[in-house]
């Protein structure tokens, strides 16, 4: 089947027809049911901005076939299955989606356009909106309050170089900083003086400088990585305000590519300069 065929067949709802008739059947009725009481939008919620692989549905409220694997490779050709078993397991077709949520970074780059691209294009084929969702404020939705107990919040995510994406909360999880690149002892000044929860994948490199920083700061247990069900939870809290933000990569450093070439550029001028 080819890629054009799969998309087809998903936004017909072909797919789930024919490989789960009777499960779609059950969720008719259930859609129905709920389609009475509507609670806010069902979204579809994507993530593939970071180091794994992440598909959601919220229905009514509730997060439904929620999926997470950790995956640095090989997101273009899983996240399209991915998706389709989230809505088989949220009991639900692709026409009742409302809109689209999905992480626009900071992250890795491809992971960043896969995730976007394939948002957007879903969302165009149905008309639908496709909104915007900060990774750094998934990871930073996901901690529970037995662990920040009024205290920030500080989310450091591994860039994969020296330096780390970094982004302070506060209690009620509000961005209190902007979010950036750089060194983990820059990022432990982003947030205010005061108990700081630390948490994110890149959180770890954060503990040696912390601990001689002087400052009050707190290992968190929240999950490293955005979950698709809090990028979900995020979207439809902003659905009728449009906070959201728009489905564009959330650029923090530049690409790899052009350092690459700026370094080809260097090494030639060093050359020149030698002869």
């Amino acid at each position: 089947m080819t890629f054009t065929d799969y998309i087809k067949k998903m936004l017909t709802g072909e797919m789930i027809k024919s490989s789960h008739s009777a499960d779609h059947d059950t969720a008719q009725t259930g859609s129905e049911e709920m389609a009475q009481t509507p609670a806010g939008p069902t979204l579809l919620a994507i993530d593939t901005a970071s180091t794994s692989l992440a598909t959601a549905v919220l229905v009514n409220g509730e997060v439904r076939g929620e999926l997470f694997e950790k995956m640095e490779r090989g997101q273009a050709e899983s996240l399209l299955p991915f998706i389709m078993k989230s809505l088989r397991e949220a009991g639900v077709e692709f026409a009742d989606i409302d809109g689209i949520a999905v992480t626009v970074g900071p992250g890795a780059f491809t992971g960043m356009r896969i995730g976007l691209a394939t948002a957007r294009g879903l969302g165009l084929a149905r008309k639908i909106p496709v909104v915007g969702v900060s990774s750094l404020e998934a990871v930073a939705y996901g901690v529970e309050e037995r662990d920040h107990q009024g205290r920030n919040i500080l989310v450091a995510l591994d860039s994969k170089r020296t330096e780390i994406f970094a982004q302070a909360f506060d209690a009620k999880k509000n961005p209190i900083s902007a979010a950036e690149c750089v060194g983990p002892r820059q990022a432990l000044l982003l947030p205010p003086p005061g108990p700081t929860l630390l948490v994110g994948d890149g959180a770890a490199r954060l503990l040696t400088p912390a601990t001689h920083s002087g400052g009050d700061f707190f290992a968190g247990t929240a999950p490293g990585l955005p979950r698709a069900g809090n990028v979900a939870r995020i979207a439809a809290e902003r659905w009728d305000n449009g906070k959201n933000l728009p489905p564009v990569p959330l650029y923090l450093r530049a690409p790899d590519a052009k350092r690459m070439d700026e370094l080809a550029r260097e090494k030639a001028a060093k050359s020149q300069d030698d002869a």
